[in-house]
This record gives structure tokens, C-alpha cells and sequence, in this order.
């Protein structure tokens, strides 16, 4: 049991299998036993279908098979990949804890801002401040937020199910460098 793990839920879909050229295989979760015996869990998987147009593949520069995600495409957010390759100032992302998303009534989620130099390489922390808007509109009285550390954060949603669909922009500003990152409002 990590941190991980606790995240996957029945019904969740996976894309588990090697790096094949032809479609993965995808799997459903049809049962999660974390009670027994103490610290392990237990994940039973059933075979599903790889659907082309929700999950996605993911290739390195060369080619190479780095990942494959299960319904990447099936959220309100359309994800982008970070290009971090050829940037010509500093600049920073947001990432988060598993899948973009908080659920009203629902647990935490981690969200870490890291700065990359010129080259693209992780460079040192840079000060700045978080905000959270919704339509435009601060909403930071409808979160509970937790400084973890340096550019890490714990988000909660306390907001209500009038917020379900809705997107949270999440900005991190340290002087000239912006980033964001939308969350997806789900009902629990």
C-alpha cells in the first residue's frame, strides 16, 4: 500500500503491458481488498478494450514506447504534453498528483511546481504565489490548502455540487515566470 496505490478505485481503467508496437492491453478494476493482510493491497484486474480515441500512447523523440495512459483523453481537459526541450528562458510546470482532477467532498490532491533552466534541465525553487480562479474568479475561500514544502502543496475542494464540471485554474506566479494547471470539478 503507497500512496499510489490508494488512488485506484474500481472501475478504473489501465493500460498494463509491454512496450508493444500494437495496441496494449487495457484493464478494468473489478476489485480493490486494502484490508488484508495490513500494508498490502490487493488489486484484482478483468481484460478490457483498448479504445483509441480515450487512451493514448506516448512516445519519446525517437520513437520509443514511455507510456501509455487509459482514458487520457476522456476528461473535460484536453491534455497537452509538457515540451521541455528547447526553451529559451527559464520557465516552470505544475504537475499533480495523479489524474487533474478534485472531487467535491473528496480527498487531497499534491500539486508541485518545477522550474527548468534553458537547456531544459530542473533548476532551484523559485519563490512565488499560488491562486485559484474559477471563470475568472478567485476561489480560495472554496479550497483547503496545505504548504507540504517548497513548491508543493496539498489542494482540498470544501466548494459544492454547484461547481461539478467546472474547471479550477490553478496559477503559480514567481515574478515574470507563469505557470497553471486546470483541474476537472467531479462529484465524488
Amino acid at each position: 500500500m503507497t500512496r499510489d496505490t490508494e488512488t485506484l478505485f474500481y472501475n478504473h481503467r489501465m493500460l498494463i503491458d509491454a512496450k508493444v508496437e500494437s495496441e496494449p492491453r487495457a484493464w478494468l478494476i473489478s476489485k480493490v481488498n486494502r484490508i488484508s493482510p495490513n500494508g498490502t493491497v490487493r488489486v484484482t484486474l478483468t481484460q478490457d478494450s483498448y479504445d483509441q480515441h480515450k487512451d493514448y500512447i506516448e512516445y519519446d523523440h525517437e520513437g520509443k514506447i514511455i507510456g501509455a495512459w487509459a482514458d487520457w483523453f476522456s476528461s473535460n481537459i484536453q491534455p497537452t504534453p509538457v515540451d521541455i526541450d528547447t526553451p529559451s528562458i527559464i520557465t516552470s510546470s505544475i504537475t499533480c498528483s495523479g489524474k487533474p482532477q478534485l472531487k467535491v467532498g473528496g480527498s487531497a490532491k499534491t500539486l508541485t511546481v518545477v522550474f527548468y533552466d534553458e537547456n531544459g534541465e530542473p533548476t532551484d525553487y523559485q519563490s512565488g504565489e499560488w491562486s485559484y480562479a474559477i471563470d475568472g474568479v478567485d476561489v480560495s475561500d472554496l479550497l483547503t490548502v496545505t504548504n507540504v514544502s517548497d513548491g508543493k502543496i496539498k489542494v482540498k475542494f470544501d466548494g459544492d455540487d454547484t461547481y461539478i464540471n467546472k474547471i479550477l485554474r490553478v496559477t503559480f506566479t514567481a515574478g515574470d515566470i507563469i505557470s497553471t494547471l486546470d483541474l476537472e470539478i467531479l462529484p465524488l
